[in-house]
């Protein structure tokens, strides 16, 4: 693998895993190790670390966020009760790209990881297995700003459907729910639309109705 902010390589099934750019970032990629595993989504890096002084029978989890100046502005970390020393080397790679794309737009430049802890918490806490990615997501809903949220949504979209179909999509809903708005042209502009007129819940419930998809980066959505 690179180094840590460097040029990262894809390990395991990463490489033969599906991909749909969606806006997605050059410096994305694989970090660390296999043993110890890490991803970068934008300006985030997720990754474990082995340090049995502070938790013996579990890995620990950094969130660090980056600068435009690629150096780490913050972090949250802690313990991993989710993820036990004797979890597979596959279950860490799917952990960390998860809860990676899960927090890929919820930092913005303006509040940072401010207000994100309690979710981060959540997921090293009950993983990202079933409900509990939902759940965490939720939190992080009404934790990170209106723009952050279109943003993680309209990213979903087009990982779940295409970008054309995307559109379609929305275009749709947009017409149904709010035909005399006016949004920009751009898939997020128009997310941010629905975010500020129906509320942060009712957007992304409408997006599931209208979808049929949760629009969470689950393992399966992501190719893991």
């Amino acid at each position: 693998m690179g180094s840590l902010l460097g040029h990262p390589e894809p390990h395991g099934d990463a490489l033969r895993a599906p991909w749909r750019p969606a806006g997605r970032n050059a410096a994305d990629g694989w970090l660390g190790t296999r043993e110890l595993p890490g991803y970068r989504a934008g300006a985030l890096i997720v990754r474990f670390a082995d340090l049995p002084g502070v938790d013996a029978e579990h890995l620990y989890l950094d969130v660090l966020r980056l600068g435009d100046d690629g150096r780490i502005d913050e972090t949250v970390s802690g313990a991993c009760p989710a993820m036990p020393r004797t979890q597979p080397l596959d279950a860490r790679s799917r952990f960390v790209r998860v809860v990676a794309e899960l927090l890929r737009h919820a930092a913005d430049a303006r509040r940072g990881l401010a207000g994100l802890g309690p979710a981060i918490a959540l997921l090293r806490e009950n993983g990202i297995e079933g409900p509990q990615l939902a759940f965490a997501a939720q939190h992080l809903d009404a934790a990170c700003s209106e723009d952050a949220l279109a943003a993680a949504l309209a990213h979903m979209l087009v990982l779940s459907l295409g970008e054309e179909e995307a559109s379609a999509t929305l275009d749709a809903l947009l017409a149904h729910l709010l035909p005399h708005a006016v949004a920009g042209s751009e898939l997020a502009d128009q997310v941010g639309l629905l975010v500020r007129r129906v509320g942060r819940a009712q957007a992304r419930r409408r997006l599931r109705e209208a979808t049929d998809f949760e629009l969470l980066p689950t393992p399966d959505l992501l190719g893991l």
